[in-house]
């Protein structure tokens, strides 16, 4: 999913304007409130007066990928996870030449789940040494992902997530969040009454997060590699 866009930035690729003005109207929206907007609200705020035509887009935003639907809850045509930056598995954690550009030494974790029920551990196993322009500002650490969860969101089981330390999330943000001693990886979702974890993997529930502890935002991926 695009980030937060101009006004001048013009439409995302294979979209029309309408259906930019559509999008950016339901990522603000749910951000705002908490919920997706009622198609009666998206018609009005982008001068679509038919629910049939709005319908028809929002229908074309997902088959384009930009939204998804929520079957088990209401009001939930949300926006694809945020595209994570994807680090090239040649650096494996330990580039080449250690003096490359500004490096950053971060602790490493294991593991946290994405799937079954991981025991988050709380001491680090190890480091990961990674240029600072690949993994963004802020502190940050690395966990490895368990599970199969995530797989939509491009987050396998064995990657290695590099993580913002942070204590709260927007909707459509990728996070770490404990859950008692469990630590998961999950896209973040807040409603009027309630926060969800959301898997990104049609074969997995929602898990209810009211008391979940934030740990920190997703913002790369070390994939391991992969045979074939």
């Amino acid at each position: 999913m695009p980030g937060r866009r101009r006004a001048d930035d013009g439409p995302g690729p294979g979209l029309s304007e309408r259906q930019q003005r559509i999008l950016d109207f339901i990522q603000a929206y749910a951000e705002r409130h908490g919920v997706s907007p009622s198609f009666r609200e998206i018609g009005d705020a982008v001068g679509l007066k038919a629910i049939s035509a709005v319908k028809y887009q929002v229908g074309q935003l997902e088959e384009k990928g930009y939204l998804a639907r929520r079957d088990r809850m209401p009001r939930t045509i949300v926006a694809k996870p945020r595209r994570l930056r994807s680090i090239p598995p040649e650096f494996d954690g330990t580039p080449a030449d250690p003096g490359l550009g500004d490096m950053i030494t971060m602790p490493l974790f294991e593991s946290v789940a994405a799937g079954t029920g991981v025991d988050a551990n709380p001491d680090a196993v190890d480091t990961i040494r990674l240029p600072r322009d690949m993994v963004g500002h802020g502190n940050v650490f690395a966990v490895r992902v368990a599970g199969d969860s995530m797989v939509d969101a491009s987050i396998f089981d064995g990657d290695c997530l590099v993580v913002r330390q942070q204590d709260d999330a927007v909707n459509g943000d990728i996070v770490i969040a404990l859950l008692g001693e469990e630590g998961v990886v999950k896209t973040f979702r807040r409603t009027e009454n309630h926060i969800w974890l959301m898997p990104e993997n049609s074969s997995y529930d929602p898990i209810l997060g009211d008391g979940c502890q934030i740990r920190g935002k997703v913002v790369a991926t070390l994939h391991r590699h992969r045979s074939g």
